[in-house]
């Protein structure tokens, strides 16, 4: 169908819509057209009805003929049409970039964070995360922008933590999940600059504990332990004799253990490095006794519904109560809990003039120097084996 073109000033022109209307009149399509390079060009404005109109088309004319004169900014409609998206594109991101600055450190966790560390982390880890965070950082900081987080609020959060008397090895742990979130931030682009977390430091403290028990007190647990629950008994038993932690304990498989050579495999414990624990006669008789009629793939200390535990059982804390190992007890390290057995365990080999070394490989110790702690259990052994020099000089 053809459109008569109807001129409206020099340039600028229009064609009729067949039926719409524009208020009274029929709605208009606009048009300028000049001639550049020899050739005649056509480029569309827009219809009436939709903000287009005879003196938006003069503008943009002139503002071409300006440009030619000049020979700066854009030479058509269609590269003003290319240079205003340009503009607006780079307005939008600029806005977007100032809301992604004033995101908050609990929207941040929220919407961008969980979804990435859900994708890498256990579940496990991700429910402590998510409990601490909960706990004390979003209370504290969560309003705060992610980008204005520097070391004051770092110092306020572990204040905080000292305040409710919790250990240092706990706002070190907190701080690094801190750190983490910092971290992930700066690679998504919401902070910049050097995480605050890495310029604070906690200070150390020793919190190593050293409480272990005595004979009479390991007998005393273990009887009234086998009165409340079989399976927490033999869990402390297996600590004691074999020094097992307790994750360790709960992940044995009966894959895992090899009676016939009276020793049981530890897979990825807590420092990555597999080890062997020896059963005693004891363990081996406990064990060989449970494992009748069980399938090597089954955990050795299952949950009723056959999974694997994830932490002790509040009897062994109601047994500890009851005995009053820990009646007027306030220091942490003096404390007894379920990690005091794997403490025994060590204790009672270096009484026994076990040397260090061998006691560091079966407590699976990273470093010799984690073994270290038990050197003063031993001060007889120490003498001894210094005394053997007296003398010397004069055999000589």
């Amino acid at each position: 169908m053809a459109f008569k073109w109807i001129s409206a000033s020099p340039g600028v022109r229009y064609r009729e819509h067949g039926t719409r209307r524009h208020g009274k009149k029929p709605d208009r399509y606009w048009c300028v057209q000049y001639r550049r390079n020899g050739q005649t060009i056509n480029e569309a404005i827009g219809w009436w009805s939709q903000g287009a109109s005879q003196a938006q088309a003069e503008e943009l004319l002139s503002q071409l003929r300006r440009n030619w004169r000049t020979g700066d900014g854009p030479q058509s409609l269609k590269e003003m049409r290319e240079k205003g998206q340009a503009e607006r594109e780079a307005v939008a991101a600029e806005h977007a970039l100032e809301e992604s600055r004033s995101i908050t450190l609990t929207e941040f966790w929220e919407k961008i964070y969980l979804p990435l560390a859900n994708s890498r982390k256990t579940p496990d880890t991700m429910k402590i995360e998510n409990w601490q965070f909960r706990a004390w950082i979003m209370p504290l900081l969560g309003d705060t922008p992610i980008r204005d987080l520097n070391t004051t609020h770092v110092e306020s959060l572990l204040s905080n933590m000292r305040k409710a008397g919790k250990a240092n090895r706990t706002q070190v742990h907190l701080r690094g999940i801190l750190n983490v979130i910092i971290n992930a931030a700066i690679q998504e682009g919401f902070f910049e600059g050097i995480n605050p977390c890495q310029r604070v430091k906690v200070k150390k403290k020793d919190n190593q504990r050293v409480r272990f028990f005595s004979a009479e007190e390991a007998t005393q647990l273990l009887e009234v332990l086998k009165a409340r629950s079989m399976q927490l008994h033999d869990e402390a038993l297996l600590s004691l004799f074999c020094g097992l932690r307790a994750k360790e304990i709960f992940l044995l498989t009966w894959a895992d253990v090899d009676f016939d050579n009276h020793q049981i495999f530890i897979r990825d414990p807590k420092n990555h490095k597999d080890r062997f624990a020896f059963m005693t006669s004891e363990v081996e008789a406990m064990l060989r006794l449970r494992s009748r009629g069980q399938r090597p793939s089954s955990y050795v200390f299952p949950k009723e519904d056959g999974g694997y535990q994830k932490s002790v059982s509040t009897i062994y804390r109601d047994v500890i109560k009851e005995l009053g190992f820990n009646e007027g007890i306030s220091d942490r390290r003096l404390k007894v809990v379920f990690h005091t057995l794997r403490h025994t365990f060590a204790s009672w080999l270096v009484q026994d003039g076990t040397p260090l070394f061998t006691v560091s490989k079966l407590m699976g110790h990273s470093s010799i120097q984690m073994t270290m702690r038990y050197a003063h259990l031993a001060p007889d052994h120490l003498r001894q084996a210094a005394g053997r020099l007296e003398g010397k000089l004069g055999a000589r």
